[in-house]
C-alpha cells in the first residue's frame, strides 16, 4: 500500500482539529474582547483552553505522522559500479589476523571476493583470490593495498569469468576437454595455474623423466615425449599446484595411450575419398616415407628449408608438438598423401600444409585446412595465420578456400595470410 492509499484508508483528522482549535480560539478571543478582562466568564477561558489543547494534539499528530512518512521512504538503490575480475596471489606470514587484514584492504578498495584458495608453504601461506574490483582500481593500487596489509611477492592480473568455477569443477571440465580433444595439456595447465610460460625440452633419452618443482619452475613429463618446463612470472608455484598439474599431465598421457584418434572419411571438392586422423609418434615410419616421396621443391615450399629437423627426433617433435597438432591424410592404400600442422600459443595459431606431389591439385590440402580450422575454432583460437612463397599458387588457392586473406609480404618473396576465427569460435 502506498502512503497516499494508507492515508485514504486511515483518514488524517489534523486539518479538522486545527480548524476547530482556531474556531474555539477566535470565539474565546472575541468574547474576551467584548466582555473585557475584568468580566471574563469561565466559559471564555474554557473555549480558549480547549482550542489550545486541540492545537497541541494536532501538532503532536502531525509530528508523529511526519516521522512515519520519512521511515516509509525507501532508500535509493546503490548505483551500478562497473567492475573487473582480478586474480590475486600473495604470500603472507602465518600470523593470526593476517587474513582479516588482507580482506579489509580489499574491501577498502571496493573489492568483492568471489573465491579464495590458501596454499600452505614454508613460513606461511600463498593466498590466491578471485575478486571483483571497480574499474577505477588499477593494478598498482591493488598490489600496493595488499603489500600494506602485510602481503609480499604479490601478483595481480585480469581474470576470465570462466575462472569463477571452483577448482574441482574446473578440473573436471579440463579432464573432459582433454578426453574429447577440445584442449591440450599446455592450455589445460594454463586454465588450472593461471598464465604460465611453457617450454618443451627434448629429454627423450632420460627415462623416467625427473618431474620436479621449485618456486620458480615446474618440470612435467610431456605426453608425446620430452619435458615441459613451466614458469610463472611473479607467482611462485606451490606443492598443491604441482600435484594438480602432475595429475593433469598423467591424465593427458593416459588419453594419448588409450584414446586412439578416430579416422574420419572425407571427400574432397575434387571427389577424392580420403581418411583424416591425428598423428602420433607411432607414425614416424609413415611420415618418413611420406617426406621421401615429396620433392625437394615441395618440402622447401612447406618448411622454407630442406625439410623438418634432421633425424627421427625432429620428426617426433613435428608429429606431437607440445603446442600444436598434426593431421594426416591417408589415401586408399593407407599411405600418407598429405600432412597439416597447427601450431598455437594462446589465442593465435599458425597453419602449414604439405601434400605429396602426385596428390596435389586433388583437394587434399583443402580438406586438411578445413579440418584444422574447425579444430582451431573449437580450442578457442581466434587468429589463424599462414606463410607461403609468392610463386606457390596452389597453396594460395587452398588458403583462400579456407577463408584466409592475404595481408602482406613480411619478407621478399613471401606472403602472409590470416583469418579471424572469433565468430566461428563463438558458434562452437
Amino acid at each position: 500500500m502506498t502512503p497516499s492509499e494508507h492515508r485514504r484508508a486511515h483518514p488524517d483528522w489534523n486539518r479538522e482539529l486545527v480548524e476547530l482549535a482556531a474556531l474555539l480560539l477566535v470565539v474565546g478571543a472575541t468574547n474576551l474582547a467584548l466582555a473585557g478582562v475584568a468580566g471574563h466568564p469561565a466559559a471564555t477561558f474554557t473555549l480558549m483552553a480547549t482550542g489550545m489543547a486541540l492545537l497541541v494534539v494536532a501538532l503532536v499528530r502531525w509530528w508523529s505522522h511526519r516521522d512515519a512518512a520519512i521511515a516509509e521512504v525507501p532508500e535509493p538503490e546503490p548505483a551500478f559500479v562497473p567492475q573487473n575480475l582480478w586474480r590475486l596471489r600473495a604470500r603472507v606470514t602465518d600470523v593470526p589476523g593476517r587474513l582479516a587484514e588482507l580482506a579489509g584492504a580489499l574491501a577498502a578498495l571496493g573489492g568483492d571476493i568471489r573465491t579464495m584458495q590458501v596454499h600452505p608453504v614454508a613460513g606461511g601461506a600463498v593466498d590466491e583470490v578471485l575478486l571483483h574490483l571497480p574499474t577505477r582500481v588499477r593494478q598498482v593500487d591493488l598490489v600496493a593495498a595488499v603489500e600494506t596489509a602485510g602481503g609480499y611477492d604479490v601478483s595481480a592480473s585480469r581474470a576470465d569469468v570462466r575462472e569463477l568455477d571452483d577448482v574441482p569443477t574446473r578440473t573436471a571440465v579440463l579432464a573432459n576437454d582433454l578426453v574429447n580433444g577440445r584442449t591440450d595439456l599446455v592450455r589445460g595447465l594454463r586454465s588450472l595455474l593461471g598464465h604460465v610460460e611453457a617450454q618443451w625440452q627434448d629429454d627423450s633419452d632420460v627415462h623416467p623423466v625427473a618431474e620436479t618443482v621449485t618456486e620458480t619452475a615446474m618440470r612435467l613429463a610431456e605426453p608425446g615425449g620430452g619435458v615441459l618446463v613451466l614458469t610463472r612470472p611473479g607467482g611462485a608455484f606451490t606443492p598443491a599446484e604441482f600435484a594438480r598439474a602432475r595429475a593433469l599431465a598423467d591424465l593427458a598421457t593416459s588419453c594419448r595411450a588409450r584414446v586412439r584418434s578416430v579416422e574420419r572419411a572425407v571427400t574432397t571438392y575434387r571427389g577424392i575419398e580420403l581418411m583424416l586422423r591425428s598423428a602420433d609418434r607411432t607414425d614416424v615410419d609413415l611420415v618418413v616415407e611420406f617426406h621421401e616421396r615429396c620433392s625437394s621443391a615441395a618440402r622447401f615450399r612447406r618448411y622454407f628449408s630442406a625439410g623438418p629437423a634432421q633425424g627421427e627426433r625432429g620428426l617426433r617433435r613435428l608429429l606431437t608438438p607440445a603446442l600444436g597438432r598434426s593431421l594426416l591424410a591417408l589415401g586408399p592404400d593407407g599411405q600418407v598423401v598429405g600432412m597439416g600442422n597447427l601450431m598455437y600459443d594462446g589465442d593465435s595459431g599458425e597453419l602449414a600444409l604439405l601434400v605429396r606431389d602426385d596428390w596435389q591439385r586433388r583437394g587434399v590440402g583443402a580438406a586438411l585446412a578445413e579440418d584444422l580450422v574447425e579444430q582451431a575454432a573449437r580450442m578457442g583460437i581466434t587468429t589463424l595465420t599462414a606463410e607461403s612463397h609468392v610463386d606457390n599458387t596452389a597453396i594460395a588457392r587452398t588458403l583462400r578456400r579456407a577463408g584466409m586473406k592475404l595481408v602482406g609480404a613480411p619478407e621478399p618473396g613471401e606472403w602472409s595470410w590470416t583469418r579471424d576465427l572469433a565468430p566461428l569460435a563463438r558458434t562452437e
